[in-house]
């Protein structure tokens, strides 16, 4: 184990560089915002997994599109937008358990610290609850209603002809 100077935990896997792991409890306390910083020297995009593990064996599963280069993941603010996962059982001060895979490597298991926004650093990361929940209800309102103007007959149609339109 190598020393992180942060209160996060640094992570490799395959090619891939992560930095400073944390999960950040959101607003209500129910939600963990996924945050941490990558290098990519891989000279293409990677796809990586992380699943946590909470109480009674529960697990919540975050997947990210690494880009080559530098990026930062959970940032409102940022390029990449913010991935929360729910695992019951975690608070503030305590870690998660979370194994890391990307494919054509190892899996890494490593033990993830979780905090609040009781330091000012990480207050910008403590996102409002129900945060994505605006973006994803104006989605499917938005696919059902465009739905109902072709003749789809249920929410799933809806959303697989909303899926449809932005893949194009």
């Amino acid at each position: 184990m190598s020393y992180a100077p942060s209160d996060g935990v640094d992570v490799n896997v395959g090619e891939i560089e992560l930095r400073n792991v944390l999960l950040i409890e959101d607003e209500n306390g129910e939600n963990f915002n996924v945050v941490f910083s990558s290098v990519n020297n891989s000279g293409a995009p990677v796809d990586l997994t992380i699943n946590f593990e909470g109480e009674n064996s529960q697990h919540a599963t975050a997947e990210f599109t690494i880009p080559e280069g530098i990026a930062e993941f959970g940032n409102p603010e940022g390029e990449e937008a913010p991935v929360l996962v729910t695992v019951k059982g975690l608070a503030p001060g305590a870690t998660a358990p979370a194994s890391f895979q990307v494919s054509g490597a190892s899996e890494v298991a490593h033990q993830v610290p979780v905090l609040d926004g009781e330091l000012a650093e990480y207050r910008d990361y403590v996102l409002p609850a129900g945060f994505g929940q605006d973006a994803d209800d104006r989605t499917a309102n938005s696919a059902t209603e465009k739905a109902a103007a072709e003749g789809a007959t249920d929410t799933s149609e809806a959303l697989e002809a909303e899926d449809t339109t932005t893949a194009q």
